[in-house]
């Protein structure tokens, strides 16, 4: 497990190696006895978020959040992470509006697919900070990127783990569809879209994506991101460049000398 040191100069890497313009996040379940400190409590001032606005607060001003159900402003966390219980009534009531045009789909839809926390996993709360300044490690890590910057974290987690990331693309509800699969333990990375709200109540930028990891992944995905880095395939090394007959790798020389076809000048890991 990384240390609180090393959590943070992870945070820190990440933000320089993909130019990231707003804070990787750390995100903890927790209980109402176990709020990290520097983490404040939106509804002691008064105050309600939307969780997508609690991370947009979190990661545009790295200020630190413990959130609970008092604090929440939005249905769909509540249920999701299993805040309060709905009762059958409830689900045909809440379900039968899911964005889905036939209330009779959308109720079905709802009981048969809506995503929530493990029951042996729920908690009270969720307490969100920066990456880079978080007093507690996280169970997950949400980093809200650009097309070219998420495909360089999908490079990333690809070049350790040996696998290509699902992704869970619900337009309603995009902070569970980001968060629970990650935190269920379903996989370790996972893409995703914010959702309506999350673009109106949350400023998201029309270009952003959602990636998000676990946190034990985290030592490893910036290893891999600063490998690839070093072998020239790091967001900051890539540039437009159409050029004829560019250097390739000797497989790819070696593949096409065996079909021959023509073959050019060897590209060397690291150089352009």
């Amino acid at each position: 497990m990384l240390s609180l040191d090393e959590i943070h100069a992870a945070g820190t890497e990440l933000e320089a190696l993909y130019c990231l313009k707003t804070a990787p996040l750390a995100i903890k379940l927790i209980n109402r006895d176990e709020v990290p400190e520097g983490c404040t409590q939106p509804s002691k001032d008064g105050i309600h978020y939307a969780l997508c606005q609690a991370l947009a607060f979190s990661r545009r001003t790295r200020n630190a959040l413990a959130v609970f159900a008092e604090d929440h402003w939005c249905l769909w966390p509540v249920i999701n992470f299993r805040l309060r219980t709905l009762t059958e009534e409830d689900r045909k009531y809440v379900g039968s509006t899911y964005f889905i045009r036939d209330p009779e789909i959308s109720y079905r839809h709802f009981c048969e697919e809506y995503p929530y926390i493990d029951e042996a996993k729920k908690k009270d709360g969720m307490a969100i900070a920066p990456l880079a300044t978080c007093s507690f490690v996280p169970d997950a890590v949400m980093i809200y990127c650009e097309p070219s910057q998420l495909r360089q974290l999908l490079m990333a987690s690809k070049w350790h783990s040996g696998n290509i990331t699902s992704a869970s693309f619900d337009t309603c509800d995009s902070c569970g569809a980001a968060l629970l699969p990650v935190l269920n333990g379903e996989r370790p990375y996972n893409v995703s879209i914010p959702d309506a709200g999350e673009y109106e109540r949350s400023l998201c930028g029309e270009n952003e994506m959602i990636f998000t990891c676990a946190g034990d992944t985290l030592e490893d995905l910036v290893t891999s991101a600063r490998q690839l880095t070093q072998r020239g395939f790091g967001y900051k090394n890539l540039a437009y460049d159409i050029r004829p007959d560019y250097a390739r790798p000797k497989f790819y020389n070696d593949m096409f000398r065996k079909w021959g076809l023509d073959t050019g000048v060897e590209w060397i890991p690291g150089k352009r």
